[in-house]
């Protein structure tokens, strides 16, 4: 998808007697394949949550059926104004469609499994470009690199070949496969038992170089050209700081300006948001700063995002807005949960949350 060529059916359309009010914009992406509970999840929150200054809603209609639907009285309660587009593409082809057809200032994307979690939510947002050198404020970031996390994973897989678990390539194929057949929360309560099963093991020392340097020559082998994992070597080693693209405010037309000329494959997304040339890279590369807000409205300099108790951090009790991912992490084990804190912030930073005595409990 170029993303020149914005793919909107009928253009953003204002619900009878709507008009712009504000220069700022909470867009609010609902896909239609993810069903009704997601969508209602985050209007029950919006609606609960004061948002503290004046702003215009719109919300993304991604892959609706012609017509209105059951869903579409609930999204209209919240939202004087809609996109239409096709299901096609990504999250962030749909947001650059909105984007372009709007004429606000400033705008807000939220994805379809975004929850606010904190009143004031917006208004802390906007008091981040009180600094006219802010650039991007998210609800949460991270320092996780994909490049690393995998090869992290797929170390110990290697390390217990010997006692008969397939090779890693072929388990991450049949894993891909498993993830596509099941209900989203279970894949990704299986993608979390996984992952930290095979990142403890590869932590653990081992005294074999002959089985490290063998590990090393296959990795290479998976990351080169025609390797099963060669979408990832463009991509920075840990630690890689950017902006999670859940929840996000920023100026429309540096949105518009910092994005790729097109969006074909869900690597290119993963790319934009976390790669050399993604988002938060394109923001730095102007001289801007890239920042994280909490909930405590507080907010947090790329330095000190470790500090800001949001994604993947104890129990996560700054959110600003919460998602499938943080929920996620709300209810893994112990283990898992330093298994995904030390790919998202470092060992160190795990090491110390297990020792600080912080209650890992879910969140309300």
């Amino acid at each position: 998808m170029m993303f020149r060529r914005f793919t909107g059916k009928d253009g953003v359309v204002p619900r009878e007697g709507s008009a712009f009010v504000s220069d700022l914009a909470v867009i609010y992406l609902a896909r239609y394949l993810e069903g009704t509970r997601p969508v209602m999840n985050f209007i029950e929150s919006l609606e609960r949550r004061s948002p503290g200054i004046a702003h215009d809603r719109v919300v993304i209609r991604k892959g609706f059926p012609s017509g209105k639907t059951a869903l579409d009285q609930s999204l209209a309660r919240a939202f004087p104004h809609s996109v239409s587009l096709s299901d096609d593409g990504f999250d962030i082809a749909a947001y650059a469609d909105a984007a372009a057809q709007l004429p606000h200032r400033r705008v807000v994307f939220l994805n379809t499994f975004s929850e606010i979690a904190a009143d004031g939510w917006l208004r802390k947002l906007d008091s981040a470009f009180a600094d006219t050198e802010v650039g991007i404020a998210g609800a949460t970031g991270s320092y996780e690199s994909p490049l690393s996390s995998m090869k992290h994973v797929q170390k110990g897989w290697w390390l217990l070949q010997s006692k008969g678990i397939p090779n890693p390539a072929g388990a991450l194929r049949l894993l891909q496969a498993i993830r596509r057949r099941l209900p989203k929360w279970l894949a990704t309560k299986l993608v979390s038992l996984v992952v930290s099963y095979f990142s403890a093991r590869s932590s653990r020392a081992n005294c074999d170089q002959a089985l490290d340097d063998r590990f090393e020559a296959y990795w290479a082998n998976q990351i080169g050209p025609g390797g099963a994992l060669a979408r990832l070597k463009d991509m920075k080693v840990f630690p890689n700081p950017h902006i999670r693209t859940n929840a996000f405010m920023i100026e429309r037309k540096l949105f518009l300006n910092v994005l790729p000329d097109s969006l074909e494959t869900k690597n290119d997304s993963y790319l934009f948001e976390s790669g050399p040339d993604g988002l938060t890279q394109q923001i730095l590369l102007r001289g801007l700063k890239v920042v994280v807000v909490g909930a405590n409205g507080r907010v947090y300099a790329m330095e000190e995002w470790g500090d800001s108790g949001t994604f993947r951090l104890g129990d996560q009790h700054n959110l600003l807005v919460k998602d499938n991912q943080t929920r996620a992490f709300q209810n893994m084990s112990a283990a898992e949960k330093r298994a995904f804190t030390t790919m998202t912030w470092g060992d160190g930073r795990s090491r110390q949350m297990a020792g600080s005595g912080v209650q890992e409990t879910p969140q309300s």
